[in-house]
C-alpha cells in the first residue's frame, strides 16, 4: 500500500513539474512574441509616416525603426531596412514599400491576419501652404 501511495504521489509531482515548465516556456514565448509585434508595429508606424515625406525632418521616423529591426526582425527584414539606410546615406531615391510590405506581410502572419497581396498606398494630403507653392 505505501508503494502505491508513493508512485501515485511521486506522478502527482512530476505532472505538476511538467505542467509547471512548460506554462513557463508558453508564458516566455508569448511574452517574447508579443514584444516583437510591438516593436514591428511601431516601427511600421513610424517608417510610413515618412513614406513619401518631401522634407527630411522624418530623420527620428527613419533611425528608430531601423535599429528596432535590426533588434527584432527577420533576417529579409534586417536585408530589407540596411538597404534603405544605405539608400538614404548614399542620398539616393529611398524606397520604403517594399520594407513596408515585408513587415505587413510578417506581422499580419503573426497576428493571424488573412494575407494582402494588394501594394501599400501611402496617403498624403498637401498643407494648403504647399498647394500654393
Amino acid at each position: 500500500m505505501d508503494t502505491e501511495l508513493f508512485l501515485t504521489l511521486s506522478i502527482t509531482i512530476l505532472g505538476w513539474y511538467i505542467i509547471y515548465r512548460f506554462d513557463k516556456y508558453r508564458d516566455t514565448e508569448n511574452k517574447k512574441k508579443d514584444m516583437r509585434i510591438d516593436y514591428l508595429i511601431n516601427a511600421w508606424r513610424k517608417l510610413e509616416y515618412a513614406a513619401a515625406r518631401d522634407k527630411y525632418d522624418v530623420i527620428e521616423h527613419l533611425e528608430k525603426p531601423v535599429a528596432d529591426i535590426q533588434l527584432f526582425g527577420t533576417k529579409k527584414q534586417i536585408e530589407l531596412a540596411m538597404k534603405l539606410a544605405n539608400s538614404i546615406i548614399n542620398k539616393e531615391q529611398d524606397n520604403l514599400s517594399e520594407l513596408l510590405t515585408e513587415l505587413r506581410n510578417d506581422l499580419r502572419k503573426e497576428l493571424n491576419l488573412e494575407k494582402i497581396k494588394e501594394e501599400i498606398k501611402v496617403l498624403r494630403i498637401p498643407i494648403k501652404n504647399e498647394v500654393d507653392k
